[in-house]
């Protein structure tokens, strides 16, 4: 069969395209893919702080301020105790050998410190109106600061023994607590209550018990009633 001129362009390009067609036929497609990182909020890209370290760890082991462990078993300052204090008479006595005198302050008519190879002691004086409660409500104040179990006035009777101080009649007090313990004098005097305390390490209050007779024998009270 003899074609044009015309009819053989057209078939050449006619197999032009079926060669193009069968040739990117051939090829695979290509997958690309793109990774496309989330988007993140500032408060994710800073540096967070660790909380174990800037936070506060509080355990067993945390020990709180001196006024926040005695706040329950310390005597409260009721309205008009400073003034009564500072209204009451003064109080002059005799200094064991080895304790330190620190001044009054406050509602105390007396500071007195004690220091030695078993520990440390603290002995006060202070005076309050009427009978604060009653000796019972103060003992078992103070079991509370020396970790005692409360106790009955039975048993309260039976540890107290009588004292002389300023030549009126009070009432002496040994309490032992496992770590702590304390020797009190109370004495009642004319409309008030006196209270002489030694409280410390056992150990120290153990070896200054006759330090803490002598000083209560020692002690005298401005009388303005005799």
């Amino acid at each position: 069969m003899l074609l044009s001129k015309s009819n053989k362009q057209s078939t050449l390009l006619m197999y032009a395209l079926i060669l193009l067609l069968l040739l990117s036929g051939c090829k695979d497609p290509v997958v690309v893919s793109y990774l496309i990182p989330k988007s993140s909020s500032p408060t994710n890209l800073q540096a967070m702080p660790d909380e174990r370290t800037e936070k506060p760890v509080f355990s067993q082991e945390s020990k709180l301020p001196t006024d926040k462990l005695t706040a329950k078993t310390e005597m409260p300052l009721l309205p008009g105790m400073q003034e009564s204090a500072d209204a009451g008479p003064d109080i002059v006595f005799s200094l064991p050998e080895g304790w330190t005198d620190a001044g009054s302050s406050g509602i105390r008519k007396a500071n007195l410190r004690v220091n030695d190879a078993n520990g440390s002691a603290e002995v006060t004086a202070l005076s309050f109106p009427g009978d604060v409660g009653g000796n019972l409500a103060n003992v078992n104040r103070w079991c509370g600061q020396i970790e005692l179990n409360t106790m009955s006035q039975d048993q309260l009777e039976s540890i107290s023994e009588p004292i002389t101080i300023s030549h009126h009649g009070g009432t002496y007090l040994r309490l032992q607590g496992p770590q702590k313990s304390i020797l009190v004098g109370i004495l009642p005097f004319h409309g008030s209550t006196w209270f002489f305390k030694m409280l410390g390490d056992t150990a120290t209050v153990q070896a200054n018990e006759l330090a803490m007779e002598n000083f209560l024998q020692s002690v005298n009270i401005h009388d303005s009633h005799h």
